[in-house]
């Protein structure tokens, strides 16, 4: 019976938003990578203290060490990535309900006064 696929271990797995110290490792990812460097902020998933991974936030591009297993660090990099987002933009949206609800307070008195 064949022994079914194992999922990549998650032990020593570290999830980020980079530093500007991160920028020379970023830089070796990117050439490693053959692709350009990451622009903007970004996320990185270091790996037992290796940045072996990273996504940029503003491009959704990633780059990956192409000499170790990393499919699953970019998969990781966009979920969160994709958390990060929802989560601030239901922030937003719970920042955003007061002031409408004040504005629309003051609309209706000053109609109300008018």
């Amino acid at each position: 019976m064949p022994t079914p696929p194992t999922s990549p271990r998650l032990d020593g797995v570290l999830l980020r938003t980079a530093r500007a110290e991160d920028n020379a490792d970023l830089l070796r990812l990117a050439t490693l990578d053959g692709a350009r460097p990451l622009a903007g902020p970004a996320l990185v998933a270091e790996e037992n203290g290796v940045i072996a991974a990273a996504l940029c936030l503003s491009t959704g591009r990633a780059i990956a060490d192409p000499f170790v297993p990393s499919l699953h660090l970019v998969q990781l990099l966009r979920q969160h990535a994709a958390r990060r987002h929802a989560a601030a933009a239901a922030l937003g949206g719970r920042r955003l309900l007061p002031r409408l609800a004040l504005q629309a307070g003051r609309a209706s008195t000053g109609a109300l006064l008018s």
